[in-house]
């Protein structure tokens, strides 16, 4: 990646269709474009990060994050593409710890957590009461054609339910990896 182009271009070219005024709305087709913006700007803060040029990192995933309000595009969301909204912005995190960019990781690691875990919730409540670690391995064995114990309701979700659970435990490493510096106790698995 050019980053001297990149940065230029996302700091001084970038439109965000408005996203940045209260009360916009965005249908799925724009919060795709959406998606797409945010996925620029975690990729370059990637390359920034891994060249050594944390602050310019910073200032790409900030940019995004003012640019962008939670209240009309949330970082953790539901969408119809098999959790790829809140992928997006699981790379956007990850981008965010690289970065060092603790204030903008808890609040995109909170977001994210509130989506995944609301998801779990209802995917759950289309079946028997099981363990989440039981329905994603279920729902992997589903999907494998090697059985599995999904409620009728529960197995068109089998992708989802597995991404879902799969991106919940990622976050959570990385909130044990981070921890100290995210301003949680040592050993206390993160943000609450």
């Amino acid at each position: 990646m050019d980053n001297e182009t990149a940065y230029k271009t996302i700091m001084e070219k970038f439109a965000y269709g408005g996203a940045n005024k209260p009360g916009v709305y965005y249908d799925e087709e724009n919060r795709r474009h959406l998606n797409s913006i945010k996925y620029a700007h975690a990729q370059l803060a990637e390359s920034l990060a891994a060249s050594g040029r944390k602050d310019s990192a910073r200032k790409i995933l900030e940019h995004f994050d003012e640019n962008v309000l939670e209240s009309n595009f949330p970082y953790g969301m539901t969408s119809n593409q098999n959790n790829l909204h809140d992928y997006f912005s699981f790379r956007f995190l990850n981008a965010c710890y690289e970065a060092e960019d603790w204030n903008l990781a808890k609040k995109v690691a909170a977001s994210l957590k509130k989506d995944l875990s609301q998801q779990m919730r209802y995917y759950k409540s289309l079946g028997d009461n099981i363990s989440d670690e039981q329905l994603a391995i279920n729902a992997q064995m589903i999907m494998q054609n090697k059985g599995g114990n999904l409620s009728d309701k529960q197995i068109e979700f089998a992708q989802d339910i597995l991404s879902t659970y799969q991106l919940t435990m990622q976050i959570a490493e990385w909130e044990k990896q981070y921890g100290a510096k995210l301003g949680a106790p040592a050993g206390s698995g993160g943000i609450k």
